[in-house]
């Protein structure tokens, strides 16, 4: 999780952070497919929660703003599905790659 955070902060990186994120936590784990969907769904889990405090706490606040108020607070809810979804999905597909070719290592 901390690479996934760390290449999010990385331009033209940051659109596949989560699948580099996972394919070193997948390597990692090497558990071969239960671990690496292990790692993704624990890396997932603890992207969530993060994600969906800071967009409630943003929804809170601006849910109060005079003209757009209502409509910022759903977008910064929807915006917050997107975002986990990509990372959930991605996360957990590069962590089962990352997974196998921890088992097809020679050494």
């Amino acid at each position: 999780m901390i690479c996934t955070l760390i290449f999010y902060f990385v331009p033209a990186v940051n659109a596949i952070a989560p699948l580099l994120g996972g394919l070193l936590a997948g390597y990692y784990a090497d558990g071969g497919f239960g671990g690496g969907l292990k790692s993704g769904v624990l890396m997932t889990i603890f992207m969530i929660i993060p994600g969906f405090l800071l967009g409630g706490i943003l929804g809170t606040v601006l849910s109060e703003a005079p003209v757009l108020g209502g409509f910022v607070a759903a977008s910064a809810f929807i915006i917050t599905i997107v975002i986990v979804a990509h990372t959930a999905i991605t996360g957990i597909i590069g962590s089962i790659v990352g997974a196998l070719l921890a088992g097809r290592k020679v050494i």
